[in-house]
């Protein structure tokens, strides 16, 4: 991508309302963007590459502060680019990650043992119709 985007292109392109964009600048999930002539917003590649990453995130179920946890520090790849170090926000992001997997693990656990009673309880009120 050679030129910048919109507010209105990026929104199209991600699916996120001009309204979420600015909240997500606001809270500082997302990096601000450049301006043009001071006022319309910018986005270029870097922009839309973390886009991606946060949607992803939220697809999983992340939290809105975890989210900002795990863009805090930057990007990854621009610390591998310059030649930062960037096994800290790294190892952040894996521990993130984790935690997130093991909320999870017990969701899922929880689910199991709300459908097998939902089971039971379906075929005890089917087996009370045969038996009428």
């Amino acid at each position: 991508m050679s030129k910048f985007l919109s507010i209105s292109e990026v929104s199209q392109i991600t699916s996120f309302t001009p309204h979420t964009l600015r909240y997500y600048e606001k809270v500082g999930i997302l990096s601000k963007p450049e301006r043009a002539h001071g006022k319309d917003r910018k986005y270029s590649e870097k922009e839309l590459r973390q886009l991606k990453v946060l949607k992803t995130l939220k697809e999983i179920g992340m939290s809105l502060d975890d989210i900002k946890g795990f863009f805090l520090e930057g990007c990854i790849l621009e610390k591998i680019e310059s030649g930062e170090n960037f096994k800290p926000p790294l190892n952040k992001r894996i521990r993130i990650l984790g935690t997130h997997l093991v909320n999870l693990e017990q969701k899922k656990k929880d689910l199991e043992a709300m459908i097998k009673l939902t089971k039971a309880k379906l075929k005890e009120y089917e087996t009370l119709l045969g038996t009428e």
